[in-house]
């Protein structure tokens, strides 16, 4: 179901299956310059909002992300941050000042239930299969979490990369080589470090479960589950006589501004595999905007001491007042 503009529901302890995607262009390729950006924008947008991040994936185009919520507020933040130093570092890169790069908002609906928590993150990790990309997510070279959740490495210190380290790359250098020289020269005369972790239990304990064991067996199944999407593409693969792009071909990836995305879709404000449950929640939704909206009426009138819903993102509090224009009146 869509969602009405600006309505975000994030409340504590919630799984959010976030997507964000470029305006136009491939430019999050699966080079060790782009992967360096992806690592150092993360780290910091986490260190500045905390959330719990369980899984992620990035494609040239886009970026998939499976998150606990914290304080709903970071949630907004984490993003915000995460674009805007990503922005200023790739428009550096390509020679340009203050061009948009990423699309507005973010499409982030809540997941209900553990059933389809496992579903997202699935197809999170065999989209480079499904696209047609590589074979499998251990081969796709370009940068996700799958690593390090499995091999319960969960912690990384990533090198802080600054703006200023970013300017338009020569016609030369605008390859797969040029690239790894000035992600070598980069992180080199980068000398701080920030702590990024991933969290890939931690939409499990959300819906309350707990035990080590059945968190083993939950793991598992999604393992087996990204196995099997793995094969279908494969399989359909051969029926269509396609293959797939290939490691090599994606780590020689050049930037390319003139690739426009062909995603499409309306955001939805929940995921759940019983549509019983996602009507509840859409009811629901639909009360507490009726709440917000009353509360936007208190607020015109001067009633700024009524609380906004929780969960749900405040707007700016309305002007009382015009702002005094010319020479003050001399008649009091």
């Amino acid at each position: 179901m869509g969602m009405s503009k600006g309505m975000k529901y994030h409340p504590n302890k919630s799984v959010l299956f976030c997507t964000f995607s470029l305006e136009e262009g491939l430019l999050l390729l699966a080079n060790s310059l782009c992967k360096s950006i992806v690592k150092s924008c993360l780290a910091r947008a986490q260190t500045l909002h905390p959330v719990q991040i369980c899984h992620l994936l990035v494609e040239a185009s886009h970026v998939h992300m499976v998150i606990v919520v914290v304080n709903p507020d970071d949630v907004h933040g984490f993003i915000r941050c995460f674009k805007t130093e990503s922005a200023h570092m790739i428009n550096g890169l390509l020679g340009r000042e203050k061009r948009t790069v990423w699309c507005e908002g973010y499409d982030s609906p809540v997941v209900l239930t553990p059933v389809r928590a496992l579903v997202a993150i699935a197809y999170l990790y065999s989209n480079p299969a499904k696209d047609n990309l590589e074979s499998s997510i251990e081969r796709y070279p370009g940068f996700s979490s799958w690593e390090m959740f499995r091999s319960g490495n969960s912690t990384k210190q990533w090198k802080r990369l600054r703006r200023p380290q970013f300017c338009a790359i020569s016609r030369d250098a605008n390859n797969q080589a040029g690239y790894s020289r000035l992600a070598e020269r980069i992180l080199a005369e980068s000398k701080d470090f920030q702590t990024f972790t991933l969290e890939p239990d931690a939409w499990i304990k959300a819906f309350g479960i707990s035990s080590a064991e059945e968190i083993r067996k939950i793991n598992a199944r999604l393992v087996a589950r990204v196995r099997d999407l793995e094969e279908r593409a494969e399989r359909r693969r051969m029926r269509t006589r396609s293959q797939v792009l290939g490691r090599a071909k994606l780590q020689a990836q050049v930037l390319d501004t003139g690739y426009r995305s062909r995603r499409s879709g309306r955001r939805t404000w929940c995921l759940a595999e019983k549509r019983g449950i996602r009507m509840a929640f859409i009811r629901f939704m639909k009360q507490l905007m009726v709440k917000a909206r009353e509360v936007q009426s208190r607020w015109a009138l001067g009633d700024r001491l009524v609380p906004y819903p929780a969960g749900l993102y405040p707007p700016c509090m309305p002007k009382l007042a015009n702002v005094l224009v010319g020479p003050p009146s001399r008649d009091f």
